[in-house]
């Protein structure tokens, strides 16, 4: 009698499954109109002159070299003229570059794209090329900022000439603001100053539109179309410092425990405890559009929640970049002791990482750590903090525009929102408008990506004629 009766419900809840797995699928969508074509020679030619700009940005901006950023707003001055009588000199910073394109409809909420200006530095001998060459060899161009990302900055300026040269202007009006200090953890020089600037004006925008996720070839196996994932929410950032105090001495006679073994073994132990799973908005939305159009094996598990669960986050903790999109991250960084091998350490630090997930506050966090070490002898320290990111909506006019800008310009590719792991200038807008996206239109494979930041950095000649297409394309729309 229960076995049947327990058979009844699995089978019950097994049709229920299957079911609303059919029922959900949604069907392909209607082809959008191809997107505009413009010659992209021009941008790979000042691309490649662009990169060897060496606007390197550094927490200490005693350390930055400005002149190399005057020298880049020379260069886009020079090859985009029209586009350089558009451009705001007065209150946004001295290094920044922001323009105003005038649309034929003014009555309309402006939009703002963004990009920005600086890169990481370069360890030149793990190049193939010099990083600051701008070198163009077999389809590709390399150099640092080439993919992150000078090729966003001249892709929309290349865009906006050839439209002014046409005697045309936008639908509605643009704005473009490039920052000098993306790559600065915490630097107010950039976008910061960008947006206190449209904040003191009482300007407001329809959409922002940063760097974020790219088409992604073989993004998730299984899925025959390439995956143009564009970010609704970045993670939050925390640097927790660690720190114990215990007596000092000679190496050869030690006492225990040492500062350095509280501080290690505290780091041990948050790396080894992984904060409990969350299934947050930004992650729901991706399942729910990659499981609407994605193969049946994939709807059968996305479209279900309710019930795979589970199997979700079983199969998403196995993978490091899937893990991060459903956890607070927390990892050790950074230790500090002794400065010399035969002395022990009367304090030792270790620095945190951590990516707090949209919904999960600070408080949550550091009470978690303070559990998952026990030991009341190491103290913490919040060293810097930027909370989660809103989230923007996928049901906005503004996401449909951006959609269909992608597949037209791309084909036929599943464009779905996602959550972006790491952080960009597009938190720092978040007053100037609800919907915020952060999109880079680049078709890439993993590996491709993750030569950003590392040797050998490069974008496909291919690449920026995506790039300039798209932007073309969606200033038109």
């Amino acid at each position: 009698m229960v076995l049947s009766l327990l058979a009844g419900i699995f089978l019950l809840l097994a049709s229920i499954v299957i079911i609303r797995t059919i029922v959900l699928q949604q069907p392909e969508g209607m082809a959008s109109q191809p997107g505009r074509t413009i010659d992209g020679e021009k941008a790979l030619e000042v691309l490649s002159k662009a990169v060897q700009c060496r606007t390197v940005s550094h927490q200490d901006t005693n350390q930055t070299d400005w002149n190399e950023f005057t020298r880049l707003a020379d260069l886009l001055a020079k090859a985009y003229p029209l586009c350089e009588k558009c451009r705001i000199t007065t209150d946004v910073g001295a290094y920044n570059l922001v323009y105003r394109f005038e649309g034929e409809n003014t009555q309309v909420l402006p939009v703002l794209l963004t990009a920005h200006l600086d890169v990481v530095g370069a360890q030149e001998k793990a190049w193939s090329h010099p990083p600051f060459s701008g070198v163009i060899e077999d389809g590709f161009l390399y150099g640092r900022g080439s993919f992150d990302c000078k090729v966003q900055t001249i892709a929309i300026l290349t865009a906006f000439e050839s439209l002014l040269k046409e005697g045309k202007h936008p639908k509605t009006t643009f704005f473009v603001a490039f920052g000098c200090d993306e790559e600065c953890n915490g630097s107010k020089e950039g976008a910061h100053t960008i947006a206190s600037y449209f904040e003191k004006q009482g300007q407001q925008f329809a959409y922002v539109l940063d760097e974020g996720g790219v088409v992604s070839q073989r993004y998730i196996k299984g899925f025959k179309q390439d995956i143009a994932v564009v970010g609704i929410a970045e993670k939050g950032y925390m640097d927790v410092e660690l720190s114990a105090s215990c007596k000092a001495g000679h190496s050869s006679t030690p006492s225990f425990p040492t500062a350095l073994g509280l501080v290690s073994r505290a780091a041990s132990r948050l790396e080894r405890k992984a904060m409990p799973p969350r299934c947050t908005s930004p992650v729901k939305a991706m399942l729910e559009s990659l499981g609407r159009r994605g193969p049946f094996a994939y709807r059968l598990l996305f479209l279900n929640r309710w019930i795979t669960k589970p199997l979700l986050k079983l199969v998403f903790s196995r993978n490091a970049t899937m893990n991060a999109l459903i956890r607070t991250t927390i990892v050790p960084t950074m230790i500090a002791a002794s400065d010399k091998s035969n002395v022990i350490a009367e304090k030792a630090t270790a620095t945190v990482n951590i990516r707090l997930l949209p919904t999960q506050t600070q408080q949550e966090v550091l009470q978690w750590i303070k559990k998952v070490i026990g030991n009341p002898a190491v103290k913490l320290e919040v060293v810097r903090f930027t909370a989660p990111s809103e989230v923007s909506p996928v049901e906005a006019e503004a996401f449909t525009d951006i959609r269909k800008t992608i597949t037209a310009c791309f084909g036929n590719v599943l464009v779905t929102p996602y959550l972006m792991l790491g952080a960009t200038d597009a938190r720092k807008y978040q007053n100037l408008s609800q919907c915020i996206y952060r999109f880079t239109p680049v078709r890439m494979d993993t590996s491709e990506v993750a030569r950003m930041h590392a040797p050998d950095e490069r974008i496909s000649v291919e690449n920026i004629q995506h790039a300039v297409n798209f932007y073309a394309t969606l200033i038109e729309a």
